[in-house]
């Protein structure tokens, strides 16, 4: 991941920012974290942001005023809309703001769930080191997590059974191969 990267997390819990944050950091990334929409809008300079990072409840007029007032300052400033409160499933979302290329430059072509035999897929454009993790958030709030794969893989599709219930929840895929991180809601 890029340790030059500056993310401004905004959101309305902050345990969720704190622990977000710190994972960040860890990253070597330069973050801050704020609950306070109207100071985002009024007193953060966006040409100091590369990534946006939106928690689930900034949503409508909230989440395009802020986006609309920071991208006046950085055009190029990338927008994250959590997924869900699921640390690693945030990380990996800024990381893929961070460092993933055009969509004809990905590895991971496409990733999906087939429910009939309790998997997900993954179709890779070329061979790759790839490490795949499915991230589940069950009806509770509770995030369960399972590394499906890590090693080498070629081009083509590839599937990966997964442990217990794979239909309840909201469910999610992070592939991370040869240095790109792409993540999935799989649906």
């Amino acid at each position: 991941m890029a340790t030059t990267g500056r993310v401004l997390l905004v959101g309305k819990r902050e345990r969720v920012l704190e622990r977000l944050a710190e994972a960040l950091r860890a990253e070597g990334l330069h973050v801050r974290e704020e609950t306070d929409f109207h100071r985002v809008r009024t007193h953060v300079d966006g040409s100091t942001v590369d990534v946006l990072a939106l928690g689930r409840a900034v949503t409508g007029a909230r989440r395009e005023g802020l986006v609309a007032a920071l991208r006046a300052q950085n055009p190029a400033i990338r927008v994250v809309d959590g997924l869900a409160p699921i640390t690693p499933l945030l990380v990996a979302q800024v990381q893929e703001a961070l460092t993933t290329p055009g969509a004809d430059s990905r590895i991971v072509a496409a990733a999906g769930v087939e429910i009939a035999d309790r998997s997900v897929a993954i179709s890779l454009r070329r061979p790759a080191d790839v490490t795949v993790v499915y991230h589940r958030l069950d009806a509770l709030y509770r995030a369960h997590e399972q590394q499906l794969h890590s090693g080498p893989l070629g081009r083509g599709t590839h599937w990966f059974p997964v442990k217990g219930t794979v239909t309840r929840g909201e469910r999610f895929l992070v592939v991370r191969a040869d240095g790109q991180t792409s993540v999935h809601q799989l649906v």
